[in-house]
């Protein structure tokens, strides 16, 4: 009987739907976390968290840091066009048309309470999503965010992920190499120019939510003064360092992570109801 309840409660927290969003000729998978937990619970304004991967990347590396906030709202992954499981569009996409779909996902299914999270090109992502559709974002996470001027080239961050795998646990190099191969080497490429091209410390000048940048104190990819400095950008920025992780931070320290997330979020949240600053 013990075996089968804790057997129960694991399906439980591991238990998600997938659902898939088309707008024009693009789509994207999106695996939710929590939304019957919390349909449930008498908060019927939980946050709602969404996370967007980084380039060659997939939603899977962020399924421990699900599993942590699903205890402070309803989780949504979504695999961006090209990426994991989402069909590969016919031409190669722009920051600003993956935002403008994460927003469309967003409007389409009345997600509130919006916390954006974005990882490497993924924080990209989150940030033109802020600041194209700030109404209903509580606050915005980045994650081991790009390009760092000083290494602005392919070749200057292949370098940079090449340190970072020696400072992954090896679950996550798993994971991403495996999202690699899938991704394959032809999309990875016709993508890497949009990410190199964005200015993510010009947008995010205008980024009006309370803003978190977090990284690895050993990130080879987001530097510290890197990190630093956009956070002093952003109008309502900070900067969180955790040590003994590098750049796939949200899977080796998830915990730490998930925690810094939801009262980043609540705190944003308990700001806003005391009245907008813009």
């Amino acid at each position: 009987m013990r075996a089968t309840g804790t057997a129960n409660r694991l399906q439980k927290m591991n238990a998600f739907t997938l659902r898939r969003f088309e707008q024009g000729d693009l789509a994207m998978v999106v695996r939710t976390y929590g939304a019957a937990e919390w349909s449930n619970r008498d908060d019927d304004q939980p946050l709602s968290f969404v996370l967007v991967h980084g380039i060659g990347a997939s939603s899977r590396y962020y399924e421990p840091l699900a599993g942590r906030l699903r205890k402070y709202g309803i989780v949504h992954l979504v695999e961006l066009p090209g990426f994991g499981a989402s069909p590969e569009p016919e031409h190669p996409l722009g920051i600003e048309a993956f935002a403008r779909l994460v927003i469309g996902m967003c409007d389409a299914w009345n997600i509130p309470n919006r916390v954006i999270v974005g990882h490497s090109m993924g924080a990209q992502v989150a940030t033109e999503f802020a600041v194209r559709a700030p109404e209903q974002v509580v606050s915005v996470v980045l994650v081991g965010p790009v390009v760092d001027p000083s290494a602005p080239t392919a070749f200057g961050q292949a370098l940079r992920l090449l340190r970072d795998v020696l400072a992954e646990p090896p679950r996550a190099n798993w994971i991403v190499a495996s999202d690699y191969l899938r991704c394959g080497p032809r999309w990875y490429l016709a993508q890497l120019p949009a990410m190199l091209e964005y200015r993510i410390e010009e947008r995010l000048l205008r980024v009006l939510p309370a803003t978190l940048v977090i990284r690895g104190a050993d990130d080879p990819v987001a530097p510290s003064d890197w990190v630093r400095h956009l956070a002093q950008l952003a109008p309502h920025g900070r900067a969180l360092e955790v040590p003994g992780s590098s750049h796939v931070v949200h899977f080796d320290a998830c915990d730490l992570v998930a925690d810094a997330i939801a009262s980043h979020a609540a705190e944003a949240r308990s700001d806003r109801a005391r009245g907008p600053e813009w």
